[in-house]
Protein backbone atom coordinates (compact mmCIF):
# COMPACT_ATOMS: atom_id res chain seq x y z
CA UNK A 1 0.00 0.00 0.00
CA UNK A 2 1.41 3.51 -1.10
CA UNK A 3 0.57 6.25 1.87
CA UNK A 4 1.97 9.37 0.79
CA UNK A 5 1.84 12.54 3.01
CA UNK A 6 1.90 16.19 0.97
CA UNK A 7 4.17 18.96 2.41
CA UNK A 8 1.92 20.47 5.18
CA UNK A 9 2.61 24.44 6.35
CA UNK A 10 1.33 25.90 8.74
CA UNK A 11 2.11 29.06 10.61
CA UNK A 12 5.03 27.48 12.24
CA UNK A 13 5.62 24.11 11.00
CA UNK A 14 6.39 22.89 7.80
CA UNK A 15 5.93 18.94 6.89
CA UNK A 16 7.60 17.22 4.25
CA UNK A 17 7.42 13.26 3.69
CA UNK A 18 9.18 10.73 1.50
CA UNK A 19 9.07 7.33 1.10
CA UNK A 20 11.58 4.51 0.44
CA UNK A 21 11.31 1.13 -1.32
CA UNK A 22 13.84 -1.81 -1.03
CA UNK A 23 14.51 -2.86 -4.47
CA UNK A 24 17.25 -5.28 -3.67
CA UNK A 25 20.46 -6.19 -2.01
CA UNK A 26 21.15 -2.72 -1.07
CA UNK A 27 19.38 -0.68 -3.30
CA UNK A 28 16.21 1.26 -2.88
CA UNK A 29 14.23 4.20 -4.60
CA UNK A 30 12.87 7.36 -3.00
CA UNK A 31 9.99 9.11 -4.41
CA UNK A 32 7.91 11.97 -2.68
CA UNK A 33 4.26 12.75 -3.70
CA UNK A 34 5.26 16.42 -4.87
CA UNK A 35 8.03 16.00 -6.71
CA UNK A 36 9.42 14.59 -10.46
CA UNK A 37 10.77 11.26 -10.65
CA UNK A 38 12.79 8.78 -7.75
CA UNK A 39 16.26 8.75 -6.42
CA UNK A 40 17.55 5.51 -6.46
CA UNK A 41 20.13 4.95 -3.72
CA UNK A 42 22.31 2.63 -2.34
CA UNK A 43 24.86 1.82 0.51
CA UNK A 44 28.33 3.55 -1.04
CA UNK A 45 31.40 1.13 -0.76
CA UNK A 46 32.74 2.47 2.16
CA UNK A 47 29.96 0.03 4.04
CA UNK A 48 29.77 -2.43 1.62
CA UNK A 49 27.73 -1.02 -1.25
CA UNK A 50 29.05 -1.15 -5.15
CA UNK A 51 28.67 2.35 -5.51
CA UNK A 52 26.79 2.83 -8.88
CA UNK A 53 23.90 4.87 -7.35
CA UNK A 54 23.55 8.31 -4.69
CA UNK A 55 24.09 7.22 -1.16
CA UNK A 56 22.62 8.49 2.08
CA UNK A 57 26.19 10.48 2.67
CA UNK A 58 25.98 11.79 -1.08
CA UNK A 59 22.13 12.48 -0.26
CA UNK A 60 22.84 14.32 3.13
CA UNK A 61 25.61 16.53 1.51
CA UNK A 62 23.89 16.96 -1.26
CA UNK A 63 20.84 18.77 0.66
CA UNK A 64 23.04 20.89 2.75
CA UNK A 65 24.17 22.22 -0.82
CA UNK A 66 21.05 22.72 -2.76
CA UNK A 67 20.04 24.45 0.38
CA UNK A 68 23.00 26.75 0.61
CA UNK A 69 21.48 27.54 -2.95
CA UNK A 70 17.70 27.79 -2.34
CA UNK A 71 19.07 30.56 0.75
CA UNK A 72 20.96 31.95 -0.92
CA UNK A 73 18.80 32.92 -4.23
CA UNK A 74 16.31 33.84 -1.72
CA UNK A 75 18.07 36.39 -0.44
CA UNK A 76 19.85 37.41 -3.85
CA UNK A 77 17.06 38.04 -4.99
CA UNK A 78 15.03 40.20 -1.76
CA UNK A 79 18.46 42.30 -2.92
CA UNK A 80 17.90 42.54 -5.84
CA UNK A 81 20.95 40.83 -6.50
CA UNK A 82 21.79 39.56 -10.18
CA UNK A 83 24.17 36.82 -10.41
CA UNK A 84 25.82 34.83 -13.04
CA UNK A 85 26.16 31.27 -11.43
CA UNK A 86 26.36 29.76 -8.04
CA UNK A 87 28.54 27.29 -7.31
CA UNK A 88 28.85 25.23 -4.53
CA UNK A 89 30.81 21.69 -3.05
CA UNK A 90 29.90 20.49 0.08
CA UNK A 91 32.61 17.80 1.33
CA UNK A 92 31.99 15.72 4.58
CA UNK A 93 34.20 13.97 7.31
CA UNK A 94 32.95 10.98 8.95
CA UNK A 95 34.45 9.73 12.08
CA UNK A 96 34.04 7.10 14.48
CA UNK A 97 32.81 8.29 17.64
CA UNK A 98 32.12 6.64 20.69
CA UNK A 99 31.22 3.12 18.74
CA UNK A 100 29.32 4.98 15.58
CA UNK A 101 29.86 6.87 12.79
CA UNK A 102 28.94 10.20 12.14
CA UNK A 103 29.50 13.10 9.86
CA UNK A 104 32.34 15.32 12.14
CA UNK A 105 32.87 17.84 10.34
CA UNK A 106 31.57 19.68 6.81
CA UNK A 107 33.04 22.27 4.59
CA UNK A 108 30.75 24.46 2.43
CA UNK A 109 32.71 25.89 -0.44
CA UNK A 110 30.56 28.15 -2.37
CA UNK A 111 31.07 30.75 -5.52
CA UNK A 112 29.55 33.18 -6.23
CA UNK A 113 29.44 34.63 -9.65
CA UNK A 114 28.64 38.30 -10.36
CA UNK A 115 28.82 40.63 -13.19
CA UNK A 116 30.61 43.92 -12.04
CA UNK A 117 32.50 44.84 -8.92
CA UNK A 118 29.63 46.93 -7.42
CA UNK A 119 27.76 43.51 -7.07
CA UNK A 120 30.43 41.94 -4.64
CA UNK A 121 29.18 43.82 -1.56
CA UNK A 122 26.07 42.74 -1.74
CA UNK A 123 26.63 39.32 -2.84
CA UNK A 124 29.05 38.90 0.28
CA UNK A 125 26.30 39.90 2.55
CA UNK A 126 23.73 37.39 1.37
CA UNK A 127 26.12 34.61 1.79
CA UNK A 128 26.52 35.63 5.33
CA UNK A 129 23.09 35.55 5.68
CA UNK A 130 22.95 32.28 3.75
CA UNK A 131 25.12 31.11 6.26
CA UNK A 132 22.86 32.06 9.48
CA UNK A 133 19.69 31.44 8.27
CA UNK A 134 20.30 28.15 5.93
CA UNK A 135 17.61 25.37 7.45
CA UNK A 136 19.51 22.30 6.76
CA UNK A 137 22.68 23.57 8.44
CA UNK A 138 21.06 24.52 11.36
CA UNK A 139 19.46 21.30 11.97
CA UNK A 140 22.86 19.45 12.18
CA UNK A 141 25.24 18.81 14.94
CA UNK A 142 28.04 18.40 13.07
CA UNK A 143 30.71 21.28 12.78
CA UNK A 144 30.29 23.58 9.75
CA UNK A 145 32.71 25.08 7.71
CA UNK A 146 32.40 28.07 5.57
CA UNK A 147 34.86 29.11 2.62
CA UNK A 148 32.43 31.25 0.00
CA UNK A 149 34.06 32.83 -2.40
CA UNK A 150 32.28 35.82 -4.92
CA UNK A 151 34.21 36.30 -8.15
CA UNK A 152 33.54 37.94 -11.64
CA UNK A 153 31.57 36.21 -14.56
CA UNK A 154 34.48 36.72 -16.43
CA UNK A 155 36.47 34.65 -14.49
CA UNK A 156 34.62 31.33 -14.54
CA UNK A 157 35.96 28.42 -16.43
CA UNK A 158 34.15 27.16 -19.14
Amino acid sequence: MTVFHPSIKDQNNISFSVRLDWLNDLKGIITAHDTKGPIYVATPPAFGGEGMNWSPEHLFLGSIASCYMSTYLHFAGKMNLKITHLECQAVGQIELVEGKYKFTHIGVFPTIYVDDHTSVELADLAMLKTKKQCLISNSIKADIIYNGKIARASQKAS
